[in-house]
């Protein structure tokens, strides 16, 4: 005949070891959720493991992060048994401490508390039960290790959010940088644009000077007319710097374009432009780009015109 103490004691073993299993996959089933939701959760398994009456748990807040609460039942204050444990025990002991908590006819109430003192954690875990053996043993060492979980799946979920805001703050910073980037393209592109018109056509005009230099009449035979360069290579009165100057001048780019690539001041580009006008002796910048042209200034090939010092 089998003996009923041994088949209870039996089944309280599996229920353990089931209890036991559950909790130990709670961290692989609070993958992904917030800190607040994880401890909702925690104090929901610690109701129906334990049988409580009631439940208070609170982590603090660490490395930027905020102090959050909850308690069940879910009553808009924390029942009065956790809210006299609070009060009359603002500190945390090490391990589980219980006491007993009697109001009028109510009865007793056992509280007992559990603080979380860990490197990355801290808190408190309250809980309560009419039972007089609440917490037995079993329930104790059954608490601990749903608070530790608990513990290391809140830990988990901060760092996730520290690290999900880090890349947030990384990818913006990205996309402002490539939106300067295309400011910056925007702004200089007609600029180079401009440039890249004005070479064309010199390098047309180049061309056509070019085709209609004096050839050879026929075979043998030169023609009486000397053969001449369509580049005046007179020497131009010009340092090398204002020849510089001219040399982008005709090629399109404003005062502030010029001193951007020579990495000279504004007003040291306009006294070098006053100083070639006045030297080649004209008065607006077609008449110094047709100059620059006449003389070779933005010729593409290597050869330059000499200048004097």
């Amino acid at each position: 005949m089998t003996d009923p103490q041994t088949d209870n004691s039996d089944a309280q073993n599996r229920r353990s070891l089931r209890d036991m299993g559950a909790l130990l996959a709670l961290p692989a089933l609070w993958v992904d959720h917030e800190p607040d939701e994880i401890l909702t959760g925690l104090l929901s398994v610690l109701f129906g493991m334990l049988r409580l009456d009631g439940a208070y748990a609170r982590f603090d807040g660490a490395d930027g992060n905020p102090h959050f609460d909850a308690w069940r039942p879910s009553v808009p204050s924390v029942p009065p048994e956790l809210a006299y444990a609070l009060a009359t025990h603002p500190e945390p002991a090490s391990g589980i401490t219980t006491a007993v908590y009697r109001e009028g006819e109510a009865g007793e109430m056992r509280v007992a508390r559990v603080p979380i003192a860990l490197p990355w954690e801290t808190g408190l875990i309250l809980v309560s039960a009419s039972r007089a053996s609440f917490p037995t043993e079993e329930e104790a060492h059954l608490l601990r290790v749903a608070v530790g979980q608990g513990a290391i799946a809140v830990h988990t979920a901060r760092r996730h959010s520290h690290e999900r805001r880090a890349r947030l703050a990384a990818e913006d910073l990205v996309s402002r940088q490539n939106a300067l980037l295309r400011s910056l393209v925007e702004s200089v592109e007609p600029s180079v644009a401009s440039i890249s018109r004005q070479v064309a056509e010199a390098s047309r005009l180049i061309t056509e000077v070019e085709r209609t230099r004096p050839f050879a009449v026929s075979s043998g035979e030169q023609s009486d007319a000397p053969l001449s360069d369509p580049v005046d290579r007179t020497p131009l009165p010009l340092t090398r710097r204002e020849l510089e100057v001219l040399g982008l001048l005709a090629q399109g780019l404003s005062n502030k374009e010029i001193a951007g690539v020579m990495w000279l001041s504004d007003r040291t580009v306009e006294r070098h432009v006053t100083s070639v006008y006045r030297k080649i002796r004209v008065a607006r910048r077609s008449e110094a780009t047709a100059f620059a042209l006449r003389h070779g200034v933005v010729q593409l090939g290597p050869d330059h015109p000499k200048v004097t010092q």
